[in-house]
Order: structure tokens, then C-alpha cells, then sequence
């Protein structure tokens, strides 16, 4: 079961999860390299794997300049990981035009960040 909270502010979502639902097909630095060139997003991303307590990832959106901060919990399996990053990097994707959480555009940009991962 996944839940999703979100902090609103400069632009957070924060994610925590039980169990993965997919198997990923390469392991975390392949799949951060998989979305940099098959999901590209036009300002900097930078992606951490620092030891958080109450999530699973995080995506922070920030103005000064504009970039993208994505944290993925170290303490967490490498598959859990990747389901992470997708659904975090979702969030930068879709937050370029719409500021929604989870709605029909998250769920698109989430859709081709899925399939730049588990498909062929």
C-alpha cells in the first residue's frame, strides 16, 4: 500500500510505501540515468540518497534558480528506490505546468517515467 502526503511551500511532496508493486529492470543508477535522457526535464535535477525517518523520497521544487531536488530514503531496498525516484521525478516532471499533486498530469509524466523503467 502506497501513501502520499504533501507539503505545500516552495513545491514538496514527500512519499512513504510498504511494499514495492513492480520489479525494476536495472538498479538505481541506472534508472536516474534512464529518466535523465528518456524522461528529460529542462532545468538541473539533483538526486541525493540521504537517511530519512518519516519518508520515502521527497521532491522539492526551488525558485533560486530554478532546479529540482529529489531525496530517496538510503535505508530502503534498491526496488523500493527506483519506485521512488519514478514517482518523485513524476513530480518535477508534471510541475513544470501544473501545480496539482497526483492528478491526471502527475499520472502521465508518472506513466513515462514507468515506461522509460519496466518496459522494453
Amino acid at each position: 500500500m502506497l501513501l502520499f502526503g504533501v507539503s505545500r511551500g516552495s513545491r514538496r511532496s514527500v512519499m512513504t510505501s510498504t511494499k514495492p508493486y513492480v520489479r525494476p529492470t536495472v538498479g538505481f543508477k541506472g534508472a536516474l540515468e534512464r529518466l535523465r535522457v528518456l524522461v528529460p526535464l529542462p532545468v538541473p535535477v539533483r538526486v541525493t540518497r540521504p537517511k530519512m525517518k518519516d519518508a520515502w523520497g521527497t521532491c522539492d521544487y526551488l525558485t533560486d534558480p530554478p532546479r529540482f531536488h529529489i531525496s530517496v530514503a538510503a535505508g530502503i531496498t534498491e526496488a523500493e528506490a527506483i519506485e521512488v525516484l519514478a514517482h518523485e521525478w513524476a513530480h518535477a516532471r508534471s510541475w513544470l505546468e501544473h501545480t496539482d499533486d497526483h492528478s491526471p498530469f502527475w499520472g502521465v509524466a508518472y506513466s513515462e517515467c514507468y515506461q522509460a523503467l519496466w518496459e522494453e
